[in-house]
């Protein structure tokens, strides 16, 4: 059974978090914006959050809102954000916040992680 992982992209760029993500079984959603991100989550389970976001946004406040909705693990990733925003992020309910650049070996052993922690999850492999 496949992973469900709502994939959040707040920045214009493309992702190639997908791609790992579909390279080591997960099923991927993907949200654009605040309010569809909380609608999917509203009408949907997921078993893994991943929220991309701009440089020097809040997203603290956003998890926050993410947290009262679900219990599920959450990763939010972003470049040339500051320690506090990272702790706030943390603070406010997420499970890790990653610092851009990072590899899909990284990225992989992070969802490994939370993945671990939920009874019933598998530990995926990345698929070279």
């Amino acid at each position: 059974m496949s992973k469900k992982v709502l994939f959040i992209n707040k920045v214009s760029t493309a992702s190639v978090i997908p791609d790992v993500l579909s390279g080591i079984g997960c099923e991927v959603t993907g949200a654009f914006d605040d309010d569809t991100a909380l609608h999917r989550l509203e009408y949907r389970p997921y078993d893994l959050i991943i929220l991309v976001e701009n440089p020097g946004a809040e997203s603290w406040a956003f998890c926050t809102s993410i947290r009262r909705m679900t219990s599920a693990p959450f990763i939010v990733i972003s470049s040339g954000a500051s320690a506090e925003s990272c702790v706030k992020a943390i603070d406010a309910g997420a499970d890790f916040f990653l610092r851009k650049p990072f590899g899909p070996m990284e990225l992989t052993a992070r969802i490994n992680a939370l993945f671990q922690r939920t009874p019933v999850s598998q530990p995926v492999q990345l698929v070279s």
